[in-house]
């Protein structure tokens, strides 16, 4: 060993004695390390670069160092892996290796730690982006402590408190899973599994939601407007209601009584959702049935009433012809039909000798006249002193009736009064000539409407006046009703 090398090794044990540091056993190079053409070594300012690449102040202690002691203090110091692997690499070398790594190397491996650095951030942020993510999806607060711990950790914490019940299963399925099954949880499984839970939950409230409305429908049926508590109670307790609702002897009220007897809770939603109202329209169809029933039964009646009036032809036709048709035929005739001019309006006709085919007309008095005419149209309607008899309304004239006034029957104006209710008022009975009608007076009971010499009065046949005579009385007083 030359005296040159032995000073070498000197200074670098008291370089390594002031830093306080034991350098690595290395063997000594050869002395060909150091011969003429050797790289010339490191500047101050070099080593000053050298410091501040990985953060440090070059001391003057480290400054007095040679090129190879510089290069393990900074390697003692540095934190950086790339730095420290290529110090190594550089102390172990050879005078040039330790020079170049002063001027360059160290810069090189600090830019290759600064790297490794950003990318390792960069997978941490996307880790505890991931996690802060799914933490939000399950509606936690994404905590510090919670974003760094493992991703089997963070799985275990997100089964403990789930949004959902499908959001706790897929957490347990990646908690038992491996690292990849754990991070396939954060990064799309638990948005999946939230997703499920969500559209449950709207599920859920549609089903609730309709089974809500199927009970205020239900109600409906039975006229009852559904409390809060009736619309959540259980659906026992809620048939029941509607059974207590419902009119006894209907569908309705049966048919709730056989799911009572059930206690079946499909068989009890089914007659809240649909067999209520299957109930109900056979209710509505019995009830529709036995009203067509009633109706007939009413139009026979007015029928019967009709003929017995002698007045009505037409009336008679009328229900006859609804009577051959559907029950919306007679509905219609009852609520219609019995009130229409095609079956109140008739004519009146003489029966007497000389006049027989004259009918009795409307103008100021009423006569006897021939032919036909807007004038010998009658409306017949029930009598205004008694609904049992009839009055006789000109169509011609609204509102101007056959009255008797004094004895002479003539057309007049409604006034309102009883007088002249009584007045306008004829009870019919058979025909004195043995066919047709006669028409007696209201207001003057014994008196019949007789046709004499072409006029009307209410006579009898006591020969008190001309119009009294008995002679061709009994023709005189019976009368023919026609349709106009």
């Amino acid at each position: 060993m030359t005296s040159r090398t032995r000073l070498g090794l000197a200074a670098g044990a008291v370089a390594l004695a002031l830093i306080g540091t034991t350098a690595p056993v290395l063997v000594p190079r050869a002395e060909a390390a150091a011969t003429a053409d050797a790289p010339r070594s490191a500047t101050q300012d070099d080593k000053v670069r050298a410091a501040q690449e990985i953060g440090l102040v070059a001391s003057p202690d480290l400054l007095i160092l040679t090129d190879r002691n510089f290069v393990f203090a900074l390697w003692q110091r540095a934190t950086g892996t790339e730095v420290r692997a290529s110090a190594q690499l550089a102390y172990a070398g050879v005078e040039a290796e330790w020079t170049q790594w002063i001027k360059t190397g160290v810069h090189d491996a600090n830019a290759r730690d600064q790297a490794r650095i950003l990318r390792d951030d960069a997978v941490a942020r996307a880790a505890r982006e991931a996690k802060q993510r799914a933490a939000l999806v399950n509606n936690m607060v994404p905590s510090p402590v919670l974003l760094i711990q493992s991703d089997r950790e963070f799985a275990f914490a997100m089964w403990e408190n789930p949004s959902g019940p499908k959001l706790k299963l897929a957490a347990l399925a990646a908690y038992q899973g491996d690292a990849a099954a754990q991070r396939d949880f954060i990064l799309t499984g638990i948005f999946t599994a939230r997703a499920a839970d969500q559209q449950d939950a709207i599920e859920a409230e549609r089903v609730a939601r309709a089974a809500r409305d199927a009970r205020v429908r239900a109600a409906a049926v039975v006229a009852v407007v559904p409390t809060e508590g009736q619309l959540v109670e259980p659906d026992v307790n809620f048939v029941l209601d509607l059974w207590q609702a419902a009119k006894a002897g209907t569908e309705v009220r049966a048919a709730a009584e056989r799911a009572l007897r059930t206690m079946d809770d499909v068989q009890l939603r089914a007659y809240v959702g649909t067999g209520i109202h299957s109930a109900n329209l056979q209710d509505w169809f019995t009830w529709i049935r036995k009203k067509g029933e009633a109706d007939r039964r009413l139009l026979f009646e007015l029928r019967t009433r009709a003929e017995q009036s002698r007045v009505h032809p037409a009336l008679v036709a009328g229900a006859n012809t609804a009577m051959a048709g559907t029950d919306d035929d007679v509905d219609r005739f009852l609520r219609l039909g019995q009130y229409e001019d095609a079956v109140l309006v008739q004519s009146i006709r003489s029966q007497s000798t000389g006049t027989s085919g004259w009918y009795l007309r409307g103008l100021t008095d009423a006569l006897v006249g021939a032919g036909s005419g807007a004038d010998t149209a009658w409306r017949v309607v029930p009598g205004k002193a008694d609904s049992t008899c009839h009055s006789f309304e000109s169509v011609a004239h609204p509102e101007y009736y056959l009255r008797q006034q004094g004895l002479r029957v003539v057309l007049a104006a409604s006034d309102g009064t009883d007088q002249f209710h009584a007045d306008a008022t004829w009870c019919s009975k058979a025909g004195l000539s043995g066919a047709g009608v006669t028409l007696e007076s209201f207001g003057a009971k014994g008196r019949f409407a007789r046709q004499y010499t072409t006029q009307v009065w209410a006579a009898d046949s006591s020969g008190l006046h001309p119009y009294d005579t008995p002679t061709g009385y009994a023709a005189d007083v019976s009368w023919q009703i026609d349709v106009p």
